[in-house]
């Protein structure tokens, strides 16, 4: 399977990783003495189900791998990156994996394990509940979507059909500016199920058939074991955790 790896993010000023990243791309910055977006190719890399991989969004020469097959500068936002990436697909495989470049936890077995347990819905993301974030990450900042079935925060990952992401391009493009605001999110897919969110109604069921409806694709939603998944670096306060957790890992390169 290929998979697109999305390293184009540069924090803006006015944003909280500005400071530390100036006007570079996220995926440069350094934790543990390596690229964050080393550290999640490195994990597709190992992954027994990953082929091939798009990097879309820093120069050729920024990290390296005996799977990196193509590397396409940025084309400007989230959803340009990612179509950008998906013309790059080979024709014949029926599913593509896409990832984010700011979960540097993230491990080859995990990916392994998403995809293996995917099927092959036209687009399947994941769910990770926070009594598992807390668990084994609990000075990890982040915010949660309350619903009937508890507590969750989205894994940083998705399997993908090629031929239904095409002609996507404005409900993509709504989705990925609502993607870190719960609110946001709920006002694009409907004002009925606002109201439900708010009032504790709203079950993770219900959440999926909702956003299948408003994107008009076949939506999986995987309940996620791992939250190193979706512990992805998006504000300052996040680099102390994700450094006491590569720390621990004690590996010979971290």
């Amino acid at each position: 399977m290929d998979c697109i790896l999305l390293a184009g993010g540069v924090p803006q000023p006015g944003e909280g990783l500005f400071d530390l990243t100036r006007g570079t791309p996220k995926a440069l910055y350094e934790l543990g003495g390596k690229p964050i977006g080393q550290r999640v190719l490195d994990a597709l890399t190992g992954a027994a189900n990953i082929d091939r991989v798009i990097l879309v969004g820093v120069p050729p020469d920024a990290f390296s791998s005996p799977k990196l097959a193509v590397s396409i500068p940025s084309r400007g936002g989230l959803v340009d990156n990612f179509l950008a990436g998906v013309e790059q697909l080979q024709p014949a495989e029926p599913l593509a994996a896409a990832c984010s470049s700011d979960i540097p936890l993230v491990t080859a077995e995990m990916v392994d394990w998403f995809i293996d347990t995917a099927g092959t819905r036209e687009a399947t993301g994941g769910v990770i509940r926070r009594t598992v974030v807390e668990r084994t990450h609990p000075d990890y900042p982040t915010s949660y979507w309350r619903l009937t079935d508890g507590q969750f925060t989205a894994a940083d990952f998705v399997v993908f059909r090629p031929s239904a992401a095409r002609g996507r391009n404005a409900r993509l493009e709504a989705f990925a500016a609502a993607r870190k605001s719960t609110w946001r999110t709920a006002r694009l897919i409907g004002w009925g199920l606002l109201i439900r969110y708010l009032m504790r109604r709203l079950s993770l069921a219900e959440a999926r058939r909702r956003v299948s409806r408003t994107l008009d694709l076949d939506v999986g939603i995987l309940e996620v074991p791992f939250p190193e998944m979706g512990l992805d670096l998006d504000l300052p306060e996040h680099v102390a955790a994700l450094e006491r957790a590569i720390r621990q890992r004690r590996k010979p390169d971290a």
